[in-house]
């Protein structure tokens, strides 16, 4: 093991490893009595495997899904309708961001989002489902990997990943790109098909109410849930002292004893935490709080209760 990895960048071994972490994850009750495989049930109804409601016959209707027993009790004729098994297409977007390559304790976000990014495919070829992702990158631009039940595309994927996590992105004095998310989360849109569970893995930094909307978009044809990093810093600043920031090129010494400069950051911070928040609560979408210091255990058990059957 090279020094760092684990902590400040992943490798395609590192994530390899982490397959023996998939059945810890707590799988849902339906998930578990399921019996097919492919087997998350769609919202289309029609003839497949499972019963889902008796209704009136109408014109047209097979004659071999008439309900006898239901159409004996109600003197009325009535056939059957059964809820098709669907493979689930499952989207894992990755944020590789300048600002996710950071850490003071623990492992930096990016590695974090690696190694969750990492369990969630490869529980998705698990459940016998295609696994994809995109990974949006400090540059702006992003890479995408259509769905799939393929080890190997897989590897790709989490090769790519690694790869970008070795690289740290270059110092810039450009101010960030405030269209980033919003634009990647359009494109996220167009790419995702109706049913498909997105994983959206993120600091959520710069996030703001237009790029929110399309997350709200995608809600309307596919399952999201959000995976939000911090550090404890982010939460929460020292009390007192100097702090040295740099972006590579430039330095800058704050104060941390300036009350001014401490409400203006955890305002921000706090502004964040709380578009998420009720964006969760508006839209139902699970949001799960991972922190860069949280260990294995801790951070499957967060998981658990956002990761879908």
């Amino acid at each position: 093991m090279r020094a760092g990895e684990g902590l400040v960048f992943s490798s395609l071994q590192s994530l390899l490893r982490l397959q023996s972490q998939v059945r810890t994850l707590q799988l849902a009750k339906r998930h578990a009595q399921a019996r097919h495989t492919g087997q998350h049930r769609s919202v289309f109804k029609g003839r497949g495997m499972d019963f889902a409601e008796s209704r009136p016959y109408q014109a047209g209707d097979d004659i071999r899904t008439i309900d006898w027993r239901v159409t004996a009790r109600s003197g009325k004729v009535h056939t059957k309708i059964f809820q098709e098994e669907r493979e689930k297409p499952v989207l894992v977007w990755v944020d590789l961001r300048r600002s996710m390559f950071f850490a003071t304790r623990g492992r930096f976000k990016s590695v974090v989002a690696a190694e969750v990014a990492s369990v969630l495919v490869w529980k998705t070829l698990a459940d016998s489902d295609r696994a994809g992702g995109l990974l949006q990158l400090a540059s702006g631009e992003h890479v995408e990997f259509k769905p799939a039940r393929s080890r190997s595309k897989v590897l790709e994927f989490l090769q790519a990943i690694a790869d970008t996590t070795q690289k740290t992105p270059e110092p810039s004095d450009q101010a960030p790109q405030k269209r980033v998310l919003q634009d990647s989360w359009q494109r996220l849109n167009r790419v995702s098909s109706a049913g498909t569970q997105i994983y959206v893995i993120s600091d959520f930094r710069g996030v703001d109410a237009a790029a929110l909307q399309q997350l709200a978009m995608l809600t309307q044809h596919a399952t999201v849930t959000l995976i939000a990093i911090r550090d404890p810093f982010e939460e929460q600043l020292p009390q007192q002292g100097q702090l040295k920031i740099t972006n590579g090129r430039r330095s800058l010494w704050v104060n941390l004893k300036q009350r001014l400069w401490r409400d203006r950051y955890e305002q921000r911070q706090q502004q964040i935490a709380s578009l998420l928040q009720e964006f969760s609560r508006k839209h139902r979408v699970p949001l799960i709080w991972l922190s860069t210091q949280d260990n294995a255990t801790t951070r499957l058990q967060k998981l658990s209760w956002g990761v879908s059957p």
